[in-house]
């Protein structure tokens, strides 16, 4: 079982809650958000680790305030509940977050079509679908999100070979992809399982 949080983002929510955002983080979460030049990436920051907080709130009871360990790839984990599983990610129209039982990936993504990239990351028949599609944007981010959530999943970094990374899976993984028309974003969730 998993649960997960997209929140939007907008100048006018930034504006708003930045600052509260800031001063509910721990000082560790603070300091690496306060690290970011740009306001709309202290917020993404800061809303990522709060969105987990309300997750373990809400679903597993957990209040207190949690760090990260860092696995070989840099996949973060909770250091007091290595049983459970997180994952954040952020765009800049989005946060996303989820926790689960198991490991999973998530990924949230602006809707968006780069044919240059498509060449470079997505297998011919991905490339069919997107330009096939009757909105080519929202395919070709699904299949991104995919692929990010997949290698977030896997905890393992880039792999070289992007195109065929979601041609058969292993072990199998079930994706859970969902389009934002409010935010203008897709977000896909993976999670280890059957097709």
């Amino acid at each position: 079982m998993w649960y997960s949080i997209c929140r939007p983002v907008t100048d006018e929510i930034i504006r708003l809650e930045l600052e509260p955002a800031l001063l509910a983080l721990p000082p560790w979460r603070r300091e690496k958000a306060l690290s970011y030049r740009f306001d709309k990436d202290r917020y993404t920051c800061a809303k990522a680790y709060l969105l987990l907080k309300e997750l373990l709130s809400v679903r597993y009871g957990i209040t207190e305030d949690v760090e990260f360990g860092y696995g070989p790839y840099g996949k973060p984990f909770l250091k007091s509940f290595p049983e459970l599983h997180f994952n954040f990610s952020h765009c800049p129209k989005a946060v996303f977050c989820a926790v689960a039982d198991v490991p999973i990936g998530v990924d949230v993504e602006e809707i968006r079509n780069d044919e240059d990239v498509a060449r470079e990351v997505f297998s011919e028949h991905e490339r069919t679908q997107i330009k096939n599609a009757e909105i080519p944007e929202i395919r070709f981010t699904e299949y991104w999100t995919r692929k990010e959530s997949y290698l977030k999943l896997l905890g393992t970094g880039l792999t070289d070979d992007l195109k065929t990374l979601l041609d058969h899976p292993h072990p199998p993984v079930e994706f859970h992809t969902r389009t934002d028309p409010a935010t203008g974003t897709v977000s896909s969730v993976a999670v280890f399982g059957h097709h």
